[in-house]
């Protein structure tokens, strides 16, 4: 019984967490992040009911989770943030302050609810273009006319198309670590 009253509380902070959305946005940790989210959800809600937890355990758990699921370390102090949150969410459940709880959530600032929800269906916002803007194009555009479109017959590239050719990635970047390069257009 308290585990589904406080798992909706713990999807809702969740959602709310800027570093795991960013994290699950971006594909960092192991594929499927979306999923990692949702059972990093109820691992916590299970934690909190089933233990005797204080803010520094569950800092200390939601800190091991971002980084060993998702390779992710906050600096900014977030996973305490978050676990004060749900410490206290918890509490007020418990003592059955449910007025007050209802009063805090509705506090909170409100935001798309991507982690009940699968995100397969929506598409991240860095891949929108702006609307207003018809020099942006998405990445899942099929227009066969620009110069990224593969070359069926086998003819050699243009000359415009290898310039828009990623750049290599430089050897000293560390393991595990991406170098992000914009494109450049000519």
């Amino acid at each position: 019984m308290l585990y589904d009253d406080f798992k909706p509380i713990v999807d809702l902070v969740l959602n709310n967490w800027t570093a795991l959305q960013l994290a699950v946005e971006h594909g960092m940790g192991a594929p499927g992040g979306e999923k990692t989210a949702q059972l990093m959800s109820v691992y916590i809600a299970r934690y909190c009911v089933e233990n005797i937890v204080d803010q520094d355990d569950l800092t200390e758990l939601l800190e091991d989770l971002m980084d060993e699921e998702f390779e992710t370390v906050c600096h900014d102090d977030s996973p305490k943030e978050v676990a004060s949150l749900l410490i206290l969410f918890l509490s007020l459940l418990k003592e059955g302050r449910h007025d007050e709880l209802r009063a805090r959530i509705e506090a909170m600032p409100k935001c798309q609810k991507w982690l009940s929800e699968p995100m397969h269906d929506s598409v991240p916002p860095q891949c929108h273009g702006n609307p207003d803007d018809d020099s942006t194009s998405s990445s899942g555009d099929d227009d066969d006319d620009s110069p990224d479109a593969p070359r069926i017959n086998g003819d050699a590239a243009s000359s415009s198309h290898t310039n828009n050719d990623p750049e290599p990635m430089d050897e000293d970047v560390e393991p595990g670590w991406t170098v992000v390069r914009t494109r450049r257009k000519k």
